[in-house]
């Protein structure tokens, strides 16, 4: 059982049990858990985000250029991804071989085209360099 302790005439301190404390976190932890799991569904829901394949995610994670997978993903060639975005298709080839990595208004006109964050092109460029 808790106990309220006062200071100045008002509660200032609860004194409790400490397996009540750790029920009490756990509580809290599902809490959170549930309201990310709702934001998650509604972010599917209402299109802002998407499921990825097990293949999309792990040609990310061994290092597979984003723009590549992003792009083969997204069903386009080279030539397609230029005319959605208006990249030139030798620069869209130099990006996908590591030969350049493109500006900033270069990344956001590609992930533009393909429909994703700048981040997950520049996040999976930075790991790519890393690893």
């Amino acid at each position: 059982m808790a106990e309220i302790l006062n200071h100045e005439g008002k509660p200032a301190f609860v004194v409790m049990p400490y397996n009540e404390y750790l029920a009490m976190l756990e509580g809290m932890k599902d809490i959170e858990d549930s309201e990310a799991f709702r934001e998650a569904k509604a972010d599917l829901l209402n299109g802002e985000d998407e499921i990825l394949p097990d293949q999309v995610t792990n040609r990310l994670m061994n290092g597979d250029n984003p723009v590549t997978v992003w792009r083969e993903y997204r069903e386009l060639s080279q030539k397609g991804l230029h005319e959605k975005s208006g990249v030139s298709a030798s620069m869209i080839s130099q990006i996908e071989i590591g030969q350049k990595t493109g500006s900033i208004k270069t990344i956001r006109k590609l992930s533009e085209a393909l429909n994703i964050d700048v981040d997950d092109i520049v996040a999976y460029q930075k790991m790519d360099k890393q690893s």
